[in-house]
């Protein structure tokens, strides 16, 4: 990967121009780089000192560590960053090509409406020079069906009827004193192939309107093909207004986002901050790569632009998802900010450590951190052993402690960078999760609006009232559910019943064997007492016959007397086809990603539906209370364990769509649950490490004198322990071990120090401690003991962490005790220095002592004892 040179630290080309507005990033280079200005000055101090250490090497180590974690810091706030506008571009466009791809159905089937056929061949037979109004009853009768129809489908502002010519026979909007229309639109409706005509532009019909989206079609004498055209209908769609409803669901409070929709030349067509970006404006694309700075209005902006999924098919007239976000506010929102409160330590260690989530990059990060600290320490411990000298071992502990100093702010932005990534999946699986509900009540409100429609059909109302239903009038309403059926493929059935609960008609011949039963369900006796045309009834979601005895609702509406709306005649039930459908909004909000899956649930728990093969339709979830008592249309996203793997949930409460489930009298709230896999969930027993306490004054009990021992310290899982530093010769990474046959279980192998071949022992199981898993973190400590015949041999010691050189005096040192079982390897006990902030006891341990019980006589006749 390209780099370039930010202010002294080498980072990847992809943040040129965009990192110095990371403030995260910036104040982690700032106090690294002051940090790098006291390195500077202790190189030099080493190098004076005549203590043999040099500190360039580790300098260097921490100089490209600090390029590599500043770099891959920018790189994940830049992707949670572009991730974020991405997927909100994305469902901007997407969102709603799914609503206009039910307005196709709406006007190919209101064309075929029998009142607006028969007003329609009403007008045709005026007179030239007749006025409509001769019409007038006719015409308030069709007003109001335009009126009814809109109530229900209140996507729309306008209905526009007209006969061939373009002449305005009716319309829903009666201010308007347009008569007639000469759009193009008309003369392609009476000849189009397609099933409607889309068009987005400025039309007489809504003179002063600017751009309008319209739908329109022919209306002919007959369903049959090549029938007769009588006229022409257009549906003018509250496009400002549903632009509106959708900025909104995508932008939080204090969201800088400037979310437009464009047309295919790239112009604004809507805008949810006109302030910013006016309809009209020209907008830069952002298309294919995951974002682009641009320059808008003399600002730059970090956008995206996406091309719409489309929805079955339908892809409407090429509109873009845009997103734009000012450069100097874009990575000020921080979703990583109360993620301590919604993660446990535990399990964000957990997922950290998963490479499903973190790649070897991001992974290592942290282990170059240590493994540098740790050669640091080695280098200064080793130095304090070798080094009588005071003011010498000042400079060395001094030195640690920088590169203490140092690993403290690696560990906090490393921290920040594990945050960024953790929380942009949180983020993406919250955001998914309402955009799941969100099309739910979408969908349904078109359920809801169906039902309530086709109750008002004339046909069914007149068949309805009759004293007799004959065969061929069952078979007219057979006919009917069957034609609406063919277009509204989301419903298996649709069926008829009177006002006893009884059902006499239904769309599919398949479906026969249900005429004649009668339904005992309370939203049917709940349908029958409605005689509103505004109410309708939905069945609780359970399984039903009428659904082969699986899980799905039933919308109904009554069907009243065209003459006494009071009267209710009997009813309508439209069965929706959930399983497959409810699958594919699930589907359609998932992340990318293997394994992910969705649930819409009750706020019981009792599941909708479902992408896992592992849960069923019906049965009981079990999640976390705090998803199922979501206030509607709010979300939230935690870490759980399911199923033996720690996943990212999204939880999203449903709050309606318009009118449905908000004003309606309607109340299901529904949660929509996205799951996103993280690491398997494993037992994790946590070692007890300890680590000097780099804030610690080192200080000496004594300047020195024959009343004083050094001890040479460090920590053996939580244990301090030490050895006389007489006897240290000094510490060296645990590598190149190999195994010794035959020799007992506390010696791990042998290695080879300056040419000799030397035993590697270890304490731990003797502690009762469990032995690290990880041995590249370990340190070996190399101490001189009197071998056979006084030679002098060399054994190398496991251990966690390197600790102190203090100088004791031999007042503290007591030789009476013996602490590990009185098995002889303990030399001495320093007791703790009066008033001394630290107060624990040090054990000294003998080597000597240490070979001559634990390794016994297998380690005396090994060729390296």
């Amino acid at each position: 990967m390209s780099s370039f040179v930010y202010r002294d630290v080498r980072v990847p080309e992809d943040l040129r121009g965009i990192i110095h507005y990371m403030g995260s990033v910036e104040r982690y280079r700032e106090e690294l780089s002051n940090l790098g200005s006291q390195w500077d000055l202790l190189t030099i101090l080493g190098q004076m000192s005549g203590t043999g250490t040099d500190m360039t090497g580790t300098r260097e180590g921490f100089q490209n560590l600090t390029s590599e974690l500043l770099g891959q810091l920018g790189l994940e706030t830049l992707k949670k960053t572009a991730q974020d506008i991405g997927a909100k571009a994305q469902v901007a466009v997407d969102i709603v090509i799914r609503n206009l791809f039910e307005r196709t159905a709406d006007i190919g089937f209101l064309a075929t409406d029998d009142d607006i056929r028969e007003f329609l061949r009403s007008f045709g037979e005026l007179d030239a020079d007749e006025d409509v109004s001769f019409l007038a009853d006719a015409l308030d009768s069709i007003v109001d069906r335009f009126h009814e129809y809109v109530a229900k489908y209140s996507v729309y502002f306008d209905i526009v009827l007209m006969d061939t010519s373009g002449k305005i026979a009716a319309r829903l909007d009666r201010t308007r004193a347009e008569a007639r229309s000469f759009d193009p639109l008309i003369s392609e409706a009476l000849t189009t192939r397609r099933d409607y005509v889309e068009i987005f532009r400025e039309t007489d019909l809504l003179p002063g309107e600017g751009d309008s989206l319209v739908y329109a079609y022919r209306v002919t004498e007959s369903n049959d093909a090549g029938s007769k055209p009588l006229g022409v209908l257009a549906l003018c769609f509250r496009f400002q207004n549903e632009m509106e409803g959708v900025f909104k669901k995508l932008r939080s409070e204090g969201d800088w986002a400037v979310l437009t929709l464009l047309d295919k030349s790239g112009r604004v067509i809507a805008s949810s901050d006109e302030n910013q970006v006016h309809i009209g404006a020209r907008i830069e694309l952002a298309l294919g790569a995951d974002y682009r700075v641009v320059r808008f209005a003399g600002r730059e902006y970090l956008a995206k632009t996406c091309e719409t999924n489309g929805y079955e098919g339908f892809f409407g007239l090429g509109w873009l998802g845009h997103a734009m976000l000012p450069l100097e506010h874009a990575f000020e929102q921080n979703g990583g900010r109360d993620l301590g409160l919604r993660v446990e330590d535990r399990v964000l260690s957990a997922v950290m450590n998963d490479p499903r989530l973190f790649s070897e990059a991001l992974r290592s990060i942290p282990v170059q951190a240590d493994r540098i600290q740790a050669e640091l320490e080695r280098t200064v411990w080793n130095g304090n052993v070798r080094e009588s000298d005071a003011q010498s071992k000042v400079l060395l502990w001094n030195i640690s402690d920088a590169g203490a100093r140092t690993k403290s702010v690696f560990e906090k932005s490393i921290g920040n960078l594990h945050e960024t990534v953790v929380s942009a999946l949180l983020a993406d699986v919250e955001f998914q999760a309402a955009l799941a509900v969100d099309i739910m009540d979408r969908n349904l409100y078109e359920r809801a609006n169906d039902c309530r429609w086709w109750a008002l059909t004339s046909a069914f109302r007149r068949i309805l009232a009759q004293p007799e239903i004959s065969s061929s009038d069952l078979e007219e309403i057979s006919d009917i559910l069957a034609y609406i059926n063919g277009l509204y493929t989301v419903y298996t059935t649709l069926f008829l019943y009177d006002a006893r609960g009884r059902i006499l008609a239904v769309s599919k011949k398949n479906d026969q064997g249900l005429v004649g039963v009668s339904l005992s369900d309370s939203w049917v006796a709940q349908t029958l007492s409605v005689h509103d045309s505004q109410q309708y009834t939905v069945s609780p979601f359970e399984a039903t016959e009428l659904y082969g005895g699986r899980h799905t609702y039933v919308y109904s509406a009554s069907i009243t007397d065209i003459a006494d709306h009071k009267k209710v005649l009997g009813g309508i039930g439209i069965v929706f086809d959930s399983e497959p459908q409810f699958a594919a909004m699930l589907e359609d909000s998932m992340p990318g990603g293997e394994g992910c899956f969705g649930v819409f649930v009750e706020r019981s728990g009792a599941i909708i539906s479902t992408t896992a093969k592992s849960l069923r339709v019906g049965d009981h979830m079990d999640i976390d209370s705090e998803f199922l008592s979501l206030p509607n249309g709010e979300k939230t996203s935690r870490i759980i364990v399911f199923e033996g793997q720690y996943y990212a949930v999204g939880g999203g409460a449903s709050s309606g769509y318009r009118e449905y489930k908000v004003n309606d009298d309607y109340q299901n709230d529904v949660i929509g649950l996205v799951f996103a896999p993280l690491a398997e969930v494993r037992e994790q027993q946590a070692r007890q490490v300890r680590r000097r306490d780099a804030s610690m004054q080192v200080g000496r009990a004594r300047t020195g004198g024959s009343d004083c021992v050094e001890i040479a310290t460090f920590y053996i899982g939580p244990k301090w322990l030490g050895i006389e530093a007489s006897q240290v010769v000094e510490a060296v990474r645990y590598e190149k071990v190999t195994e010794i046959p035959g020799a007992p279980k506390i010696v791990r192998g042998k290695t080879v120090y300056r040419n000799e071949v030397i035993p590697i022992i270890e304490l731990y199981s003797e502690m009762r401690l469990p032995y690290p898993q990880d041995e590249s973190q370990l340190q070996v400590i190399l101490v001189k003991y009197a071998g056979t015949g006084d030679t002098e041999r060399i054994v190398g010691i496991c251990v966690d962490a390197l600790g102190e050189i203090p100088e004791i005096c031999y007042s503290r040192v007591d030789t009476s005790h013996t602490v590990l079982d009185g098995k002889g390897y303990t030399e001495s006990i320093i007791k703790p220095k009066p008033g001394a902030e630290k107060s624990e006891l040090l054990v000294v341990l003998s080597p000597e002592g240490l070979m001559r019980h634990l390794c016994g006589r297998a380690c005396a006749e090994t060729k390296v004892a």
